[in-house]
């Protein structure tokens, strides 16, 4: 819904940097990049584009409409969410709009973000991972009631990305595995790129229905704040499947 700043899963994908933002938004402007204003809980829309960025006031300046009756319900609203879906995705909220009068007319006046959201569809777009060699991941699962005892739980990736991986699941699930449940130093071993050591959390579960009347479950695990080294794994393992799957779809193509 676009009255929602962002959602949790989100908040990883926020820019706070200043500069950063200045210059996610100095794009925006040079190509002349649409944005959809929203506010009133989604109720009004409309398309703006960036005029300027005023550094120095910590200002941006956007196009403005030509509905009086529209821009009065704007800047009496305390919550507009500005919006870019179309490629790599950018979004942020502003809680006051003005109008100022500049050398081509009148514009929107909004305060330089503190923070943006700025989401590469490639983040969340999930290779499936090889049937034949699956690739395991090690899930170690604490005993609350002797925190000295861990046992090992291993699962199979059924799809990886960017930012997590999918699992597959006996049925019963096992009790630990709940949505919102953080687990550390869980492994996943990527073929030829080498052995991740980072901290998955669980953000969905679904169950699948097999033909032979057996339940198993895909379970969606959330990388949370990998280092850079796990990183580097897991870019190149995803750069490794795109790779191969390119290579199979041009061995189809003719």
């Amino acid at each position: 819904m676009d009255h929602v700043a962002h959602l949790p899963e989100e908040e990883q994908y926020l820019v706070h940097n200043i500069k950063e933002i200045i210059q996610i938004l100095t794009d925006l402007s040079k190509n002349k990049s649409m944005l959809k204003v929203s506010f009133n809980h989604g109720a009004d829309e409309c398309l703006t584009t960036i005029i300027a960025i005023d550094v120095k006031n910590h200002a941006v300046h956007l196009d403005i409409g030509l509905d009086d009756g529209f821009n009065s319900r704007l800047l009496a609203s305390h919550h507009v969410v500005f919006s870019k879906d179309e490629g790599v995705r950018i979004k942020w909220t502003s809680a006051h709009i003005s109008v100022v009068t500049l050398k081509d007319g009148k514009a929107m006046k909004i305060a330089l973000p503190q923070k943006l959201l700025r989401l590469q569809r490639r983040e969340f777009f999930r290779l499936a991972t090889p049937i034949v060699n699956p690739v395991p991941c090690q899930i170690p699962i604490t005993d609350e009631a002797n925190p000295e005892v861990v046992r090992i739980l291993e699962l199979t990736l059924a799809d990886v990305s960017l930012g997590g991986i999918g699992v597959i699941a006996p049925d019963p699930l096992d009790q630990a595995l709940v949505v919102g449940a953080s687990f550390n130093k869980c492994k996943i071993s990527f073929p030829d790129v080498g052995e991740t050591n980072l901290t998955l959390q669980v953000r969905n579960i679904t169950s699948i229905s097999l033909k032979e009347g057996l339940t198993k479950h895909r379970v969606g695990l959330q990388f949370i704040e990998p280092s850079r080294g796990n990183e580097g794994l897991i870019n190149r393992y995803t750069h490794n499947l795109e790779r191969l799957a390119m290579a199979a779809a041009g061995k189809h193509s003719f």
